[in-house]
């Protein structure tokens, strides 16, 4: 069984994976609103690693609970971060048009949604858990954004933090 501080270690496995691939396909793309729109969920990510962080610094552990966790730490960072699933490197690059991009951040942001509901159903704090949600929605914000950049396909897309 994962304890709370192993799956905030994947959470922020996961949200480093999503920010270097969406600063790597905002690279790789020549749409400039799509690329300051990947640009932006990457910017975002990088936020949700921070919270991560210091949610986990927050969490009282015996000396004893530190050394296992330490251990496994490295373990399972290693296997998220070779897991395609949770924004594996290149991911978004293989991409070989906008409209696969697109496509691939949706899936893999609806991916990291389901991820944290499930970490928010095993939490007690409330203020935690209301915390969480919040970054549920920003995952949810970024599906949006996405979204009209599927269906827009213009010059004109509003930035991202005015829609």
């Amino acid at each position: 069984m994962f304890t709370v501080t192993d799956i905030c270690n994947i959470a922020i496995q996961i949200e480093k994976n999503g920010e270097e691939a969406y600063l790597n396909a905002s690279k790789t793309v020549d749409d400039p609103h799509i690329s300051e729109i990947l640009a932006w969920i990457a910017k975002e990510e990088a936020h949700h690693v921070k919270w991560f962080e210091n949610f986990n610094a927050n969490i009282a552990v015996s000396i004893e609970q530190q050394k296992i966790e330490e251990m496994g730490k490295s373990l399972l960072q290693d296997m998220v971060k070779g897991n395609g699933f949770l924004l594996g490197q290149g991911e978004l690059e293989k991409a070989e048009d906008v409209a696969s991009v697109l496509s691939r951040s949706i899936e893999l942001e609806q991916d990291t949604i389901l991820f944290y509901e499930f970490l928010s159903g095993i939490l007690e704090e409330e203020e935690t858990i209301k915390q969480l949600k919040i970054i549920i929605e920003e995952e949810r914000n970024h599906i949006n954004q996405l979204r009209l950049l599927q269906k827009t396909k213009i010059s004109t897309v509003c930035e991202p933090l005015a829609c």
